[in-house]
């Protein structure tokens, strides 16, 4: 897979695409440890709220949070 920089006006043509899944990883400030969210089948309910399937929640080292971001990756977003 090529990666390549985008901008948030580009974001715009996901509308039309089937959502799998999202992850974020951010750092907390004061311990230095990785926090990663991920949610799995985001749909939008009432015209008012994106609602996921199911949703994780992990904090970790770096290699800690890579490693359970591929194994959720692998496991539930991408498997079905």
């Amino acid at each position: 897979m090529k990666l390549e920089e985008t901008t948030v006006k580009a974001m715009l043509w996901r509308r039309g695409l089937k959502n799998k899944g999202m992850i974020e990883i951010c750092q907390d400030n004061k311990t230095g440890e990785f926090v990663m969210v991920a949610a799995k089948g985001i749909r939008r309910k009432w015209l008012l709220f994106n609602l996921p399937e199911a949703m994780w929640k992990g904090r970790g080292s770096k290699q800690e949070v890579m490693e359970a971001s591929r194994r959720l990756l692998e496991d539930q977003i991408l498997a079905g």
